[in-house]
């Protein structure tokens, strides 16, 4: 009787762990662009973004912060966060819950004066923020100043520049000191290398911005991030068809 009560215990021991592997009903899965379709990973999220070796930081709806491994696996980072962004020189921000901003330091986040409620990084590791008034600040001299120009509700930098997603829901490309509204629209956005910039629209159908115009890819998500190397991430749509992976259950490994 005593060995029995003892492997209850256990199990039980084991139920926290167990729980905190499940998947949530608003977390969507992961998949990799391979170059023609997107590839299912391990792990789920709802914001994320890609470092200079390809790997994913995800947000899931918990707001716990996950950082991908070569092997696919996920490490789990202390504090939680809205929106996140990784720069090409490896730093990483992130939009706290608090909409305060935060600076990956020595295993830790450091608070930095300034919120927001999106954040990206350009190639220089500085970041670009968006805060609750869609007004736009960059990083210069170690604090943040506003850029004049503009009005946002994404925003995404790197090796392609600067982009915004409008109050008017209309992709704009920074050129100078100005912005150059696109042909597209959408509600997520993420800068890539070459001149590339990835979108998501409000029907959640991604867009690539190549040779001067955008041009639909396969697959529905809710949020893409795409690293200096031109590697994409996305957070797929829960009952889309990206290449036909659906119905995927819970799993223990995060994020």
């Amino acid at each position: 009787m005593r060995a029995r009560w003892l492997l209850v215990v256990a199990a039980l021991a084991w139920l926290p762990a167990i729980a905190v592997g499940q998947e949530q009903r608003d977390d969507a899965n992961l998949f990799r662009w391979d170059g023609q379709t997107w590839t299912r990973a391990e792990g789920y999220g709802m914001r994320v973004a890609v470092g200079s070796d390809g790997q994913p930081w995800v947000i899931n709806s918990r707001h716990e912060i996950w950082r991908g491994a070569s092997n696919g696996s996920f490490d789990k980072l202390p504090g939680e966060a809205l929106d996140i962004g990784v720069g090409a020189d490896g730093s990483a921000w992130i939009i706290g819950t608090d909409n305060g901003i935060y600076r990956w330091t020595n295993n830790d986040w450091t608070r930095v004066p300034g919120s927001g409620v999106a954040i990206t990084v350009d190639q220089s590791g500085a970041p670009w923020v968006v805060n609750s008034d869609n007004q736009i600040y960059r990083w210069v001299n170690n604090q943040f100043v506003t850029f004049e120009r503009g009005r946002a509700r994404d925003i995404a930098a790197g090796p392609s520049g600067v982009w915004i997603i409008g109050t008017d829901n209309r992709v704009y490309r920074l050129q100078g000191n100005d912005w150059q509204v696109t042909d597209g629209s959408g509600e997520r956005i993420s800068a890539g290398p070459a001149g590339t910039a990835w979108v998501v629209n409000q029907g959640g159908q991604i867009y690539k911005w190549e040779n001067g115009a955008f041009r639909q890819m396969p697959g529905s998500a809710v949020d893409i991030g795409v690293g200096p190397n031109g590697q994409a991430w996305i957070a797929g749509r829960r009952g889309s068809g990206n290449n036909g992976n659906r119905g995927f259950g819970p799993r223990r490994r995060q994020p």
